[in-house]
């Protein structure tokens, strides 16, 4: 207990964490890593097999279940319903697990904003709001999802709402360092006032190892500025930690994100956020205690969970750009019914202006479908037919203005709903920072 962590040793000697982490010290309750303890000083074992741990410094008593985590079922489906339209409808879920699961409904398929409870009421049944309702329940164990439930109304058929075409996701892997060697997400959230997006942003290192990716990142510190340059969130102690660990999991469920593991050292936020700019920054130094982990590969995520109003509106990563495997490698995902236009730039020399040393002086973009097959490739954006389409474009999305003749490469893209992957390289192997940016823009700027 001396590391504030409770281990349990069997009687072949092998030892198991139960709870807590190694050398860190706080007060949060918990499961597994995320329970955090200060100077466990007395355990104690009931007839049911629950644990209980005076912690002294705390002055507080924490219980750890005896039952064994278990990933959530479902003993009570949703049923479905048909009322009149103007009338209020309610489904209703039950489910267990270890430890509680939480809830995401959806509709049709897509995530009803604020939808996390056992019940979602419907107080205002209209034809768009006919359809079929799920419900994804999960823990840090594993997520089920309900059966679907019908909502209809006698007489009246469903009017399908119009699923406007958005960015919902940016992934960007590179080499992360110290300094200037940090990666840099970007994200702008758009809406009127009173609305707010809910994302959830990562900085993964150590569970790219399941994936080939060696040299990874051992220990990434996760922060989130506004663009005031202020400080909102942080994570450096691990996505375990952090005090609403049972929402980051069902988060990562309803988005789709590969899981953690709960023991690893990866890091992530989930905030919910007003329309602004902000950055979130992927570096191997602790701004806590000033300590220069390992550099090495890192992955920035930003993933949009549900909104109210709200979307993200422009996804860049600034990075170091290598040779070989060490490229700039960014995923973007694009969802509704119909495609969107989108501004893909990979700048390198007009970062120059803005004070960034080392720039990636001859950039090489390339852009390619789920499938793998090449869609779009740029090296010198003003050396194409298409150049006054980019800059109008970049001017209409609030990008700043490329200089004409210079490497910076950019293209101007109809996608369909799906991902793709935008990859920025070194022309003939040469390295430095570079920024890949996506804007949606308006659908008359397809051409």
């Amino acid at each position: 207990m001396a590391d504030n962590t409770i281990r349990m040793i069997t009687s072949a000697g092998v030892v198991t964490t139960l709870a807590g982490k190694d050398g860190v010290t706080g007060s949060a309750d918990g499961t597994g890593a995320s329970a955090l303890f200060n100077g466990p000083l007395g355990i104690a074992v009931d007839a049911a097999g629950n644990l209980f741990v005076a912690d002294s410094i705390d002055n507080t008593i924490r219980e750890r279940y005896g039952t064994a985590d278990a990933a959530p079922t479902i003993s009570v489906q949703p049923a479905s319903q048909s009322v009149p339209i103007g009338t209020p409808a309610t489904f209703t879920v039950q489910a267990a697990g270890v430890p509680t699961p939480g809830y995401q409904w959806q509709f049709n398929g897509v995530n009803v904003s604020g939808a996390t409870n056992p019940s979602l009421a419907v107080p205002n049944v209209q034809a768009t709001s006919l359809g079929n309702y799920t419900v994804v329940v999960s823990n840090s164990v594993g997520s089920v999802t309900s059966n679907p439930c019908a909502l209809s109304s006698p007489g009246v058929s469903p009017v399908a709402a119009v699923l406007q075409p958005r960015l919902v996701n940016i992934s960007s892997r590179a080499y992360v360092g110290t300094g200037a060697g940090v990666e840099i997400a970007g994200f702008v959230v758009a809406g009127p006032p009173g609305s707010s997006e809910l994302v959830l942003i990562r900085g993964i290192g150590p569970s790219l190892a399941q994936y080939g990716v060696s040299g990874a990142l051992k220990s990434p510190v996760l922060t989130l500025f506004d663009s005031n340059g202020v400080q909102i969130a942080l994570d450096d102690l691990g996505w375990a930690a952090n005090s609403n660990f049972a929402e980051v999991v069902t988060a990562e469920t309803v988005t789709g994100a590969f899981p953690l593991d709960y023991a690893s050292e990866d890091a992530a936020l989930l905030v919910s956020l007003p329309p602004g700019g902000y950055t979130a920054e992927v570096s191997a130094t602790s701004p806590l205690t000033g300590a220069d982990h390992s550099p090495g590969v890192g992955l920035a995520e930003i993933y949009e969970v549900s909104s109210s109003g709200a979307q993200i509106m422009n996804i860049s990563t600034r990075a170091f750009v290598g040779a070989g495997s060490d490229v700039e490698i960014a995923g973007i995902v694009v969802t509704g019914d119909h495609p969107a236009s989108v501004l893909i730039r990979a700048v390198g020399p007009a970062l120059a202006q803005f004070g960034v040393d080392g720039v990636l002086a001859k950039p090489s973009l390339s852009v390619a479908d789920s499938s793998g097959n090449t869609i779009a490739t740029n090296t010198g954006w003003s050396g194409g037919s298409n150049a006054p389409a980019i800059a109008a474009a970049a001017a209409q999305a609030g990008a700043f203005a490329l200089p004409s003749g210079s490497a910076d490469c950019a293209a101007v893209l109809t996608l369909p709903p799906g991902s793709y992957t935008a990859i920025v390289s070194g022309v003939g192997g040469t390295s430095g920072v570079a920024l890949v940016e996506a804007y949606q823009l308006p659908a008359v700027l397809t051409q």
